[in-house]
């Protein structure tokens, strides 16, 4: 259930800000962390680099625009609008890698083509959050910051969890075994254009029952682009003002660089290094997502608790023990067990990130820190997916080898950001993220 609100109105808004999650995780499962790789990998023969190098290119365009963009909306007041059109551009191009994946063009052509509608999916996806993410004070309160934010990243996995199950007969026919009546099973590449529909009919209610509280005159986006450097060149000048929060960026940089990584290539390890089937694979991410659910509950009530800060150096010691477990064993039971840890603290890491950077940061300069946010955590998934693919392509000839060396650099930029954050003083806003 939703935390508690005074009123109805008031917990249906916290209800549809959360709903967001549940909508963009089904693109975010059913693209970037299953179908789009072993689409590509598997299915098509080509090499991890190409998943890689889409996907950071998405991600550079991110670190490059979401800062500046952000700057605009607190100027103007507004982030709705920003969020609107970039859920509509991710539905739009994800449903265009279905439909060129599946047309007559040559399949050179297809892959490029797909390659290129992913880039821009992926786009649209990563920079709807910056506005998402800096609408949770819209909903919140000081002292319900953590709560609200676990429950939407608690939604957000459940999310996951139903849109593979929804998808899930577009590849395969059936749903765990069990045949679905007029539904052909029609592969990996069947499963994008359904996956655009789900995101957009489950991110409705944000758009009808959220609305942004006024605060003062509304400017003009046309005038705001030359502030919206200078203001993003001044924090990086003056970022002193805000103690702890480029600490945080640096940390959070070099602990999403594994992160994202491991979301992008998690199915491709298993299929590729434990020989799981598809079969195989959907039961082992609906494991791995039903405890992310538990771990943003969990964490959730430990940032309103302990603080954001103690919460997440907490998670984050949690991803070195997981990916120590990978690296340790080649068992399918071990495996199994790593990626149910590797879910609870996925989960957390998301809950207890956002409230450590509200808390650090004035609340009239969301739009901008979130835009930075994004910058420090885009900037990452240029560089950890890439560090992947390298590392895989340096050691190609070494078997199964280069996946664990490939798990074994991600380990130690989580390690880093771990040593990083530490050094990240406690936030002095009262409220959530005190600790």
């Amino acid at each position: 259930m939703p935390p508690n609100h005074s009123n109805p109105a008031s917990r249906r808004r916290v209800f549809s800000w959360a709903f967001y999650d549940f909508a963009n995780t089904i693109y975010s499962m059913n693209v970037v962390s299953l179908y789009f790789s072993l689409w590509i990998t598997v299915d098509n023969g080509r090499e991890d680099i190409l998943v890689s190098a889409a996907n950071s290119i998405s991600m550079a365009l991110v670190a490059l625009t979401m800062p500046i963009l952000g700057a605009i909306s607190d100027q103007i007041r507004r982030r709705m609008p920003f969020l609107m059109g970039l859920t509509a551009g991710c539905v739009l191009f994800t449903a265009l890698i279905g439909l060129v994946g599946r047309s007559g063009l040559n399949m050179d052509v297809r892959i490029w083509a797909a390659l290129f509608f992913f880039t821009l999916a992926n786009y649209a996806y990563q920079g709807g959050l910056v506005f998402y993410n800096a609408l949770l004070p819209e909903v919140s309160t000081p002292g319900t910051l953590g709560r609200i934010s676990g429950f939407g990243v608690a939604l957000g996995y459940l999310g996951a969890i139903v849109g593979l199950i929804l998808v899930m007969p577009f590849n395969q026919g059936s749903v765990l075994g069990i045949e679905i009546p007029f539904i052909a099973a029609g592969g990996r590449v069947a499963t994008f254009v359904p996956t655009a529909l789900f995101f957009l009919l489950f991110s409705l209610p944000i758009f009808l029952f959220v609305r942004e509280k006024a605060s003062g005159p509304r400017g003009r986006v046309q005038a705001d682009w030359k502030d919206g450097f200078r203001r993003v060149r001044s924090f990086f000048v003056h970022h002193r003002r805000y103690p702890g929060v480029a600490r945080f960026l640096v940390a959070k940089f070099f602990f999403e660089n594994g992160i994202s990584a491991i979301i992008i290539f998690m199915a491709v390890y298993a299929v590729k290094v434990m020989d799981f089937s598809d079969a195989v694979v959907m039961p082992f991410l609906l494991v791995s997502t039903t405890s992310a659910v538990v771990g943003s509950a969990v964490c959730g009530r430990m940032v309103d608790r302990w603080g954001a800060r103690a919460t997440l150096l907490a998670v984050l010691m949690g991803w070195v023990v997981s990916l120590s477990l990978v690296l340790a064993s080649s068992s399918q039971a071990v495996f199994w067990a790593a990626g149910s840890l590797i879910g609870i603290f996925l989960g957390g890491t998301w809950t207890a990130s956002r409230p450590l950077m509200v808390s650090l940061v004035p609340e009239k300069m969301l739009g901008e820190f979130f835009g930075l946010y994004a910058f420090s955590g885009k900037a990452a998934a240029i560089v950890g997916p890439l560090v992947w693919g390298l590392v895989v392509v340096s050691f190609s000839t070494h078997g199964i080898l280069k996946y664990k060396l490939a798990v074994g650099s991600l380990l130690l930029l989580i390690l880093i950001g771990l040593i990083i954050l530490w050094s990240v003083p406690k936030p002095k806003h009262s409220g959530a993220a005190t600790g």
